[in-house]
């Protein structure tokens, strides 16, 4: 059994950038962080940057657990549960294929939770992307990434990110490509590249056809490779 997680180049879906509050964050430590989180548990980019550090200590399990036990507190809303998400996605490449299943299903489940307080395009989309990594043979989970990821569309206005606009559109198309449908894929991505003429990743998708095309998807979707968690690009400001 395999569930793949990869990168949002996962699509490139997280991309780096550098802000005047990232700069700020990176002259404070791991500690500083995490002290301003239990504080702040609904800031989503305090989160993001409390577990770029964890990543690169490798010490997944501690923004895990310090998430969790956050998210249990009473009166925990959404952000913080998508955060606590994203702590078990950062956790998959180091990972063996059994606790990735297992890792997956946390993180949908705090996705769920999340949604049940405040539906956004944001959690929609990571929720849609993970089952995207399952494989449908056996899990049947690619229709249910689906219609998140439609949703998160639907859920997105002219003023939300552009990057997340993109990364939403990519990876329907993808979904679609992965459930047999490459008719539909097409559609999805050619409708993109419309409003992102520019993205090489619908680029190269349009270009390929047959096994070209469904490596391209496959890469995409490797569990094996670490996935920009950051949120660079992908909330409101």
């Amino acid at each position: 059994m395999r569930i793949f997680f990869a990168v949002f180049a996962f699509l490139a879906f997280f991309v780096a950038g550098a802000t005047v509050a990232d700069a700020w964050s990176d002259s404070r430590t791991i500690v500083d962080l995490e002290h301003a989180l239990q504080n702040d548990p609904e800031n989503l980019q305090l989160a993001a940057d409390y577990r770029q550090r964890a990543i690169a200590a490798r010490d997944f399990d501690r923004p895990i657990g310090v998430l969790e036990k956050l998210a249990k507190q009473k009166g925990g809303g959404p952000n913080v549960q998508i955060s606590l998400a994203l702590a078990y996605v950062d956790k998959v490449p180091t990972s063996g294929d059994i606790r990735r299943l297992y890792l997956g299903r946390d993180a949908i489940g705090a996705l769920t939770k999340a949604i049940a307080q405040r539906p956004t395009a944001l959690a929609y989309y990571v929720r849609g992307l993970i089952n995207l990594y399952y494989n449908n043979f056996i899990f049947k989970r690619v229709p249910q990434g689906i219609a998140d990821l439609e949703q998160a569309f639907a859920l997105t206005t002219p003023d939300s990110p552009p990057a997340l606009i993109l990364r939403v559109r990519t990876a329907l198309g993808d979904g679609y490509f992965r459930l047999g449908n490459a008719a539909k894929a097409r559609e999805v991505w050619s409708a993109a590249q419309k409003q992102f003429p520019a993205d090489a990743g619908l680029k190269n998708r349009l270009e390929k056809q047959g096994t070209e095309l469904e490596d391209i998807v496959t890469t995409a979707l490797t569990a094996s490779t670490r996935v920009d968690t950051s949120l660079v690009d992908l909330m409101d400001r």
